[in-house]
């Protein structure tokens, strides 16, 4: 573990801690005016962009929903910008690469409203939105609602003004815009737990309670960079579907690409042949879920422990295709599959190797992420999710960044999310060269560098100064992924249980939950290969259906809660579907959700924790 001073702008943290700890308390609340501007002061490279009164009951609308959120009670909204971005080494400032520094909202609601307690929130994606701009509102919609429950919240644009766009991570002149990734990576979330106290402790006139971190996806993975670098700065936090190994699952995201290319010679630029091939990905997913949903709830509760295989299901086979021990017998030829597709749905659903192969006696752990095979690189989506979008669309931002080309970006035609926008080349797609060799290195050299070593946030080892602090963490994921492989985060789980010394003494300080049927989303998405999304029970969430949560209806974030200021930590916890036809408990991982055998498949009392 480093234990070197870290600096930013030649300040240590320990001295930009002081600093802002030295911004004196006002003796009663600050009104919500310009007063502020003068008022806060903590560094020479912050400064308040704006100052906003909020009556309540108005209608604000986030940057990734276009559903209002009605202010509960009066807020004041502070906007900053904390220096220097990308400036020094951008001199143009028409780049989409330029950037100032990092654009932060403070929420902050009226002192007679506020609980005395600090729940920061992350980010999602490549970040961006309205932060810095006085006239619009750049947080995400479960912030604001955490502001309605009465939490001081700070949120940030990771660095970058643009909404979910990646053209920042390339200057102009073509080569990595390596202030601005650090700023996403790591200084900008830094920040937000600094300013955020600092103005907490200005404004009302005394320090939190209690530090809250919430975060989910991206802004799951800032928080364990908090966690791992600086857990002091927080009391808990929960983590909800870590974007962990960012580097790792956004090339392994692209392997499907490789995989068309390498064994049935077309990718997602021929988009018929990539349709046709997502339709019978979709077909035959839905026969590994129909094989292995032993309770018929429509998905998995345990997806890992599913080793279907279409080379060995005659139905999924087309007619007269020989597979491993079966003939095929679909005489549909929009959904079956011949044998090389079969084979590449196993390479795909098996993850990324050195060499392009696959293990077809792949275990349980191994499916889980416990362990790794010894080729594999690494995990991808499982039987049972919706990983259609890695068919139709290429995804290669990572790519890119792992070649430190932006050549290797898709184009607007393809690209799966933003296409990455950069005057220094008009070539793109080079992507299309890549081999099993060649994929295989660009992700293990590309992860050899230190900027994308840092983004993958995996130090286990930071686990014992987090321990030793009392920190308290939850974390959970899906196991309906469609965008993040939950076995990242039970990899990482692994290995921080073997530095605590195993799992009772792990679970002093981590617990995590995997949550079947739940796809990728801050509010709570679930998907079944049906579409009867409303039958899978999940967590209630702040968000749009959500909007003023009382203490039961913020189930994670409450048990966290009970955690940090109680002592009383987290067991299982009974979760509904949002149809209330479903229920069952959520688990305390090693533990699985287990039922019966016997009794009603949906209801909580047949099920039990094993």
């Amino acid at each position: 573990m480093n234990t070197m001073p870290i600096t930013l702008g030649g300040l240590t943290v320990a001295a930009l801690l002081a600093g802002c700890a030295g911004l004196s308390p006002a003796p009663r609340p600050l009104a919500c005016d310009d007063g502020i501007k003068a008022a806060f002061k903590p560094d020479a490279q912050t400064r308040v962009v704006s100052v906003r009164a909020i009556p309540k009951g108005t209608a604000i609308v986030a940057v990734d929903s276009p559903q209002a959120v009605t202010t509960a009670v009066d807020m004041c909204l502070v906007k900053l910008l904390v220096g220097p971005g990308s400036s020094e080494v951008e001199k143009d400032r028409n780049a989409p690469s330029y950037t100032e520094g990092i654009g932060m909202e403070i929420w902050l609601p009226a002192p007679a409203s506020w609980n005395e307690r600090i729940r920061n929130y992350g980010g999602g994606g490549w970040v961006g939105g309205g932060h810095r701009d006085p006239q619009k509102i750049g947080s995400k919609l479960p912030a604001l609602v955490n502001a309605n429950m009465g939490y001081a919240t700070g949120t940030h644009d990771g660095g970058q003004p643009a909404y979910q766009d990646p053209s920042f991570t390339f200057l102009s002149n073509g080569q990595v815009n390596e202030p601005s990734l650090n700023d996403m990576s790591y200084r900008s979330i830094l920040q937000q737990a600094l300013k955020t106290r600092a103005l907490v402790d200005l404004y009302y006139g005394r320090a939190p309670r209690y530090s809250y971190y919430d975060g989910h996806s991206q802004g799951g993975r800032q928080g364990l960079q908090m966690a791992q670098k600086h857990p002091e700065l927080y009391d808990g936090y929960l983590i909800g579907q870590p974007a962990i190994n960012a580097p790792s699952f956004g090339l392994t995201s692209l392997y499907p690409q490789v995989v068309m290319k390498s064994e049935l010679g077309f990718t997602a630029l021929d988009k018929d042949a990539a349709a046709a091939f997502a339709r019978k990905v979709a077909a035959v997913n839905a026969r590994a879920v129909a094989a292995c949903d032993k309770e018929k709830l429509g998905f998995l509760l345990d997806p890992h422990a599913c080793a279907y295989d279409p080379l060995r299901d005659a139905a999924a086979l087309c007619t007269g295709v020989v597979g491993q021990g079966v003939t095929g017998s679909n005489a549909d030829a929009a959904t079956c599959m011949n044998a090389k597709e079969a084979l590449a749905l196993n390479k795909i659903w098996y993850g990324p190797t050195t060499d392009g192969s696959y293990d077809p006696q792949q275990t349980d752990a191994g499916r889980s992420g416990q362990v790794r095979g010894s080729k594999q690189l690494w995990w991808s989506l499982t039987r049972g999710s919706n990983f259609g979008g890695q068919i139709t669309r290429a995804s290669t931002d990572m790519l890119a960044l792992a070649q430190r080309d932006v050549r290797y970006a898709a184009d607007g035609a393809v690209v799966s999310g933003m296409a990455t926008r950069n005057a220094s080349t008009p070539v793109r797609n080079r992507w299309l060269d890549l081999t099993y060799a060649s994929y295989a290195q660009a992700l293990t050299q590309g992860l050899d560098q230190p900027l994308l070593r840092d983004y993958q946030t995996d130090n286990a080892a930071a686990a014992a100064k987090f321990a030793s602090l009392k920190r308290k963490m939850i974390l959970w994921n899906g196991l309906a992924e469609d965008v993040i492989p939950a076995q990242g985060a039970i990899h990482y789980y692994e290995r921080v249980k073997a530095v605590a010394g195993g799992e009772a003494q792990v679970q002093q300080f981590l617990r995590m939950y995997n949550l079947p049927g739940m796809a990728h989303s801050s509010q709570g998405r679930a998907w079944t290969v049906g579409n009867v999304n409303n039958t899978v029970p999940m967590p209630q969430l702040p968000g749009n259906s959500n909007q003023n949560p009382t203490r039961e209806q913020d189930t994670l974030f409450s048990a966290l809660v009970d955690w940090v200021e109680r002592g009383s930590a987290p067991e299982s916890i009974v979760i509904q579907s949002r149809d209330k036809s479903t229920s069952y408990p959520a688990c305390v991982y090693p533990k699985k959700i287990s039922w019966n055998g016997t009794g009603p498949a949906r209801e909580a009392s047949s099920y039990a924790c094993r």
